[in-house]
């Protein structure tokens, strides 16, 4: 649909403190996930950041998505978190 608005790809650094801080946006996933592995990759030993993306139309739902606790959606999931 020409002229309409793509939601963009968030990307975020968590630091341990749970400080939110943001990275990049893309408007495509393949660039949004390179990036979050490549940054992950680069951390140095020990490193406790993390690095999460989220797609949403603006960088504040973003956030709010990626503070939501998420619903556990199959048994395997569960047994693993």
């Amino acid at each position: 649909m020409p002229g309409a608005d793509i939601m963009p790809y968030f990307v975020f650094r968590i630091s341990a403190d749970r400080t939110v801080t943001p990275v990049n946006s893309f408007a495509r996933f393949a660039e949004a996930r390179d990036l979050c592995r490549s940054l992950r990759q680069e951390q140095p030993a020990g490193g406790t950041d993390q690095f999460r993306m989220a797609f949403a139309a603006t960088e504040h739902d973003a956030r709010r998505l990626l503070a939501e606790k998420r619903q556990i959606s199959s048994p395997l999931e569960e047994w693993e978190s």
